[in-house]
């Protein structure tokens, strides 16, 4: 019997004997899992994980989790995309929404094809901006789009205008790739409307992926997700920093819903994820995905700290 009491069996004598030799030629059992371990100690929170990069990070050349169709909580199970509103998507980690907007009475409600998402613009700037006043180190990017109207892109962006001014210094709005430094604290405009200011969405400085009408779970496995896993490839290839690449794992098509194709996507985003090699810091870009969960997103953003 061990001085603590506890019985020493040959097997377990057997064990520590080899262990201990391990550690005497640095080869410690444990070593990998505490790697792992460091690693994931090193990865700041969902909330915070942005302000935790240098300044001179250049938007590009991060990976940032988003979510595809942010606001569509509401239609059915043809219709919905999250479960998590955008207070909660931003908490988790979440840096890229996508708003869609319809014109409607000079405002803009948030809406997935007819379906009205039961929050206007308006909610979705005061959530956002009241996070970043929590959370002043970090920034979001943000695709505004016109959808389920037909207004005129000068009225479209005469409303859009009125936004603006009254939620003064929240949204930047240059036709440039920022670095960190210069947007911590706001939002980044991707204007996929003709009159609106800010990088333009499917112009020079993006690159995007999003196939998103992919009509059997047959044709996202052959098509859909070779497209994804190539443009995921390009990103991490790239070194433009002039040029922003969205990778949408999102689709649905007439027999393939959204929560199926987002399983799906899931799982292979996951074996991609782990075929990388973390400690080199691999560079997805933005990267929407749908039905994101605190884990998912942590998966991505975790690639900026080698985690």
């Amino acid at each position: 019997m061990s001085l603590t009491g506890t019985p020493i069996t040959r097997r377990t004598f057997a064990r520590s004997a080899f262990a201990a030799t391990l550690a005497g030629a640095g080869l410690g059992l444990g070593a990998p899992r505490a790697s792992a371990v460091a690693r994931a100690a090193a990865v700041p929170g969902g909330a915070d994980w942005l302000g935790a990069l240098g300044s001179d990070a250049v938007l590009s050349r991060l990976t940032l989790p988003g979510t595809h169709d942010t606001c569509a909580l509401y239609g059915g199970a043809l219709v919905q995309t999250q479960t998590l509103g955008v207070p909660d998507q931003l908490s988790a980690g979440v840096r890229f929404l996508d708003i869609r907007c319809r014109a409607i009475d000079g405002v803009f409600a948030i809406h997935h094809s007819q379906f009205f998402q039961k929050i206007f613009f308006g909610d979705v700037l005061n959530q956002v901006g009241a996070f970043l006043a929590a959370h002043p180190g970090e920034t979001v990017v943000m695709r505004v789009k016109q959808e389920y109207s037909s207004v005129s892109d000068a009225d479209f962006g005469a409303i859009f205008a009125d936004y603006q001014r009254r939620w003064p210094g929240l949204l930047w709005s240059e036709d440039r790739i920022p670095r960190l430094g210069d947007v911590r604290g706001r939002i980044v405009l991707l204007a996929d409307n003709g009159a609106l200011p800010g990088i333009r969405w499917g112009g020079s400085r993006t690159d995007i992926e999003d196939d998103y009408d992919i009509g059997t779970i047959f044709d996202f496995y052959n098509r859909k997700w070779p497209e994804v896993s190539a443009h995921l490839d390009a990103a991490r290839a790239s070194g433009d920093p002039n040029r922003l690449f969205l990778t949408f794992t999102s689709s649905s098509g007439w027999g393939l819903w959204p929560r199926q194709a987002a399983d799906a996507a899931a799982s292979k985003l996951r074996g991609y994820l782990g075929g990388l090699d973390h400690a080199s810091r691999p560079v997805l870009g933005t990267v929407p995905m749908d039905f994101v969960t605190a884990d998912s997103v942590r998966s991505l953003y975790a690639l900026n700290f080698g985690g």
